[in-house]
């Protein structure tokens, strides 16, 4: 069996650089415009928006943007050009060997970078305290965890692995198409000190999709990570 990716892309132009840049563009525009709306509608009186609108805001984005990508993909075969049909082409221990490796790898990254580089520095310090600002109530957890675990992980591996990575490597090689969607990808958090943690990852995420093929393996992973990322925020703070 012939690598999907390759396959699809030897029939058309799928996936073309300047629709998936306008797709992220509309991705982060689509955060602030739903982030004021929901705010706007909450907040009534008070100048200052709960945090919680912040998330609902992330979920609704996600939501609106997992709606448009499904009509994109879903004609052509792109779905399958992309691997969310199945688990890739190597088997699922040697794809799950690989993950862990590389995950290991990029958290010792950002435990050697956030201990000696920039000690004294959260990497994610806006975020964190947005976290710690909603009460934990079963409501707003819910909610946290659809937007920040499901709705997220989905639209960025999309984005940024199915789409922005191989549409780079018709211009570049592989190595570079991994390198500049992961910076792009770190870029668009708008946390500069995270930046070279958040690459480590993406990078970790890049290579394993162009091992496997599969986008289905990524956005598991993915979603793991930001599960044990939201349990630790959550549980032991």
């Amino acid at each position: 069996m012939g690598d999907p990716v390759m396959t699809a892309m030897a029939r058309g132009p799928f996936p073309a650089l300047w629709p998936t840049l306008g797709f992220i563009l509309l991705y982060f525009a689509l955060q602030g415009v739903s982030t004021a709306v929901i705010i706007a509608a909450t907040q009534g009186a008070s100048t200052t928006p709960e945090p919680i609108s912040i998330i609902w805001g992330l979920l609704a984005s996600a939501v609106i943007q997992l709606f448009l990508m499904a009509l994109y993909v879903r004609k052509d075969g792109r779905a399958a050009a992309l691997g969310l049909h199945d688990f890739g082409k190597i088997p699922l221990h040697k794809a799950s060997g690989l993950a862990m490796l590389l995950v290991a790898a990029a958290m010792a990254f950002n435990f050697v970078y956030a201990t000696y580089i920039i000690p004294g520095v959260d990497m994610q310090a806006d975020m964190a305290k947005i976290l710690a600002s909603i009460p934990r109530t079963p409501l707003n957890l819910v909610t946290m965890f659809l937007a920040l675990t499901v709705a997220a992980p989905v639209v960025e591996e999309l984005l940024f692995r199915g789409f922005l990575q191989n549409a780079l490597t018709k211009y570049v090689p592989i190595w570079g198409a991994i390198l500049l969607s992961s910076f792009l990808f770190a870029l668009v958090h708008l946390q500069p000190y995270a930046i070279p943690g958040l690459m480590s990852l993406s990078i970790a995420f890049g290579y394993l999709y162009h091992r496997t093929g599969s986008l289905r393996t990524n956005i598991i992973l993915h979603m793991a990570n930001n599960a044990f990322a939201l349990w630790v925020s959550q549980v032991l703070n």
